[in-house]
């Protein structure tokens, strides 16, 4: 079965024309260009089963010419959070655009192969629609990146939605910080994915204003919030 899925990755790119070598070049020259608005999105957790860790990467990377495809797919983000921890980060500007990627040939592939590759992958709930609260934007290339989740304390998701806003501002000012996306996952869940060059723009940011001012709030905005919940990540492939 393993041959079988890694054929099928292997014809969808060739397809298209390129390898995975040719994905991991693309992925360290790309650079933010989008102006369209991002409203929406999608944030999909996966954990590979045992021993396909290496399957579920290299089906990863063979996403990357399939969004490319898709031009209302604004932003996408793979990347690797531990050494079976996988996801997919990505937006739009309308919900046609998030209908037509669940629609379109990453999404059929990942259904079609997630019994074999993933752990208690469930579509209904592993795919997490999300609304983009604040989204900053630099050019540069993206290897790094940070996934922090959120509950807020009852009664204060307006005032944790406006702490997002006031990253935004924030992250203005830290040029490392390439790419920050505050959004709304729940009436209660929140996350903030931000992406870097390098471990070094990432420590900055991490002893930036916008996290001190997340530990600072954090006992009165959110629930059970430790230092555990900022999750260190690696972009493996990335359209924007």
């Amino acid at each position: 079965m393993k041959t079988a899925i890694l054929l099928k990755t292997t014809i969808l790119i060739m397809f298209l024309g390129f390898s995975i070598q040719s994905f991991s070049k693309l992925k360290n020259s790309t650079i933010m260009k989008n102006t369209k608005k991002e409203t929406m999105g999608l944030l999909v957790i996966m954990k590979a089963k045992a021993g396909k860790a290496k399957d579920v990467k290299d089906f990863l990377l063979g996403g990357l010419p399939l969004v490319h495809q898709e031009p209302e797919t604004v932003s996408w983000f793979a990347f690797q959070i531990d050494d079976t921890t996988f996801g997919i980060y990505d937006t739009f500007e309308t919900e046609a655009g998030r209908q037509a990627h669940l629609k379109g040939e990453v999404a059929k592939a990942l259904l079609a192969n997630a019994d074999d590759l993933l752990e208690n992958f469930d579509a209904n709930t592993s795919i997490q629609f999300i609304d983009v609260i604040a989204d900053n934007h630099k050019p540069g290339i993206q290897n790094k990146g940070l996934l922090v989740m959120m509950n807020a304390q009852a009664g204060k998701s307006e005032a944790v939605e406006d702490f997002l806003k006031a990253g935004k501002q924030l992250v203005n000012n830290e040029p490392e910080t390439l790419g920050w996306y505050g959004f709304k996952v729940d009436d209660t869940t929140y996350a903030i994915f931000d992406t870097f060059t390098e471990d070094a723009g990432r420590d900055a940011h991490l002893n930036g204003k916008v996290a001190a001012a997340l530990i600072e709030n954090a006992p009165v905005l959110l629930k059970d919030f430790s230092a555990t919940a900022i999750q260190k990540i690696d972009i493996l492939a990335s359209k924007q």
